[in-house]
């Protein structure tokens, strides 16, 4: 092999110094390509997240707003034996307990009536906090035939005449209520009041971060407790 040949072989290899910088830049560029992926990427399930809670919060708002409007009012306590709540609940911001009055409708969507009062018997509807999950219980009337809900349970004694309690978020915070009576002023009296003011707080973790939104409405409540 004549030494013109050697030459353009050696000249066309590779030495080992130059392969470790190939290497190292590559290296370098990979990890700086990764790192611009995985922020977009975190950033990018942040937003979605973040929008889920605004959601979630704006839904169970609706839901509790929905109730309210056509309510009988707020109850201080519950009149309904719950045997899933020893003790009974009380309407409580330090506990995140709120007890609404509904009249009770029959499947027609038609108001059953306590002929004993010529009114309609109540349901009794609890939302009620167990960590950072927000449930809602329904407590129907026993005596109301045709009571189209039926008396809700924890989840693991369910059954087909006991439903499930319905289960509304995981990345539940902080619920606080104002009432206000007709002349809107604040009142501690629930009988008094007339409308109320919902806030709510939802929390959720994701890559390090601790995600926060909240929401407000205000309801006026239609009907006086019955």
């Amino acid at each position: 092999m004549s030494g013109n040949t050697r030459t353009r072989i050696r000249e066309a290899g590779v030495t080992m110094v130059e392969l470790i910088v190939v290497i190292t830049i590559s290296s370098v560029l990979m990890v700086s390509a990764l790192t611009v992926t995985l922020y977009f990427y975190g950033d990018t399930i942040t937003s979605n997240l973040q929008s889920r809670l605004a959601v979630e919060s704006q839904n169970i708002l609706r839901s509790i707003g929905e109730e309210l409007r056509v309510s009988s009012g707020v109850r201080a306590n519950n009149t309904i034996t719950d045997p899933n709540a020893p003790g009974g609940w009380t309407t409580s911001n330090a506990n995140l307990v709120l007890i609404i009055a509904s009249p009770v409708l029959n499947t027609s969507n038609d108001f059953v009536i306590n002929p004993a009062t010529g009114d309609p018997y109540q349901n009794e509807i609890v939302y009620f906090t167990i960590g950072t999950t927000l449930y809602k219980r329904y407590l129907a009337h026993s005596d109301a035939a045709g009571n189209r809900f039926k008396t809700s349970c924890p989840l693991a004694i369910a059954t087909a005449t006991c439903p499930a309690d319905v289960k509304l978020s995981d990345h539940f915070k902080t619920m606080s209520f104002i009432f206000y009576d007709q002349d809107d002023i604040v009142t501690s009296v629930l009988a008094d009041a007339r409308s109320i003011k919902l806030t709510i707080s939802m929390e959720r973790k994701t890559f390090g971060r601790t995600l926060e939104f909240s929401n407000n409405i205000r309801i006026t409540m239609r009907n006086s407790l019955l």
